[in-house]
């Protein structure tokens, strides 16, 4: 099974720490030109930084850099967790820029636990922002967390392990029975996209050259 997610697309990806969603989600976006990670765990840093979990080619959020995004010009963007924890700032410059992809590392860092609905930014670039050209991909360690409004606008589907029935019973729902069985291999999980009939097992990820289908505007 060859992954093809199109930019503008909407994908969730969930597992245990350790279990490959992070990986995944850096293969994904590899090739993505315009790009705004939001990083609530402080774990994915830039250019190879000392102590870094993953390289992502990532430039800290700056004036300089938002200029380069609104202005549809390349860049790749980490927002760390903002001291009063509002995101907005952050979110309705990805929607004013267009053309680009958010990444967000762990969905209950900006959406947390408990909360009615998303902000309405975010709640714009899920619903509103296809026809800016904006796709999202979002990442989580407890699926029962991530809101609806998030999961329902999803085309892509990715299930690492989890250890909570609970959670597996959320994603079955959307994914089809097969994702309340036990994932036996260290990276395997399951993928499902909304125009199928059922999800598929993959016992590991493996990488393909990048092939960029790209709707994103040239700079």
């Amino acid at each position: 099974m060859l992954i093809d997610v199109q930019s503008d697309q909407r994908v969730l990806i969930t597992g245990q720490t350790g279990s490959g969603k992070t990986f995944l989600a850096r293969q994904l976006l590899r090739s993505c030109r315009r790009l705004v990670v939001l990083d609530p765990k402080g774990m994915l840093r830039s250019h190879e930084e000392e102590g870094a979990y993953e390289s992502w080619d990532l430039d800290e959020w700056s004036e300089p850099q938002e200029k380069l995004l609104v202005s549809g010009k390349p860049c790749r963007i980490r927002v760390p967790s903002p001291l009063d924890g509002r995101w907005d700032r952050y979110l309705w410059s990805v929607y004013r820029a267009g053309n680009c992809v958010l990444y967000i590392d762990e969905v209950y860092g900006v959406v947390p636990p408990g909360s009615r609905r998303p902000p309405d930014s975010l709640n714009a670039i899920y619903t509103r922002g296809r026809e800016l050209g904006i796709g999202a991909v979002a990442a989580s360690q407890r699926p029962v967390w991530v809101p609806m409004e998030i999961i329902s606008e999803c085309e892509w589907f990715f299930a690492f392990r989890l250890l909570l029935d609970d959670d597996r019973r959320r994603l079955a729902s959307l994914m089809g029975p097969n994702v309340m069985q036990r994932i036996r291999d260290r990276y395997g999980f399951w993928t499902y996209n909304v125009e199928w009939d059922e999800s598929i097992y993959t016992p590991q990820l493996e990488v393909e050259p990048v092939r960029v289908k790209s709707r994103e505007r040239s700079a």
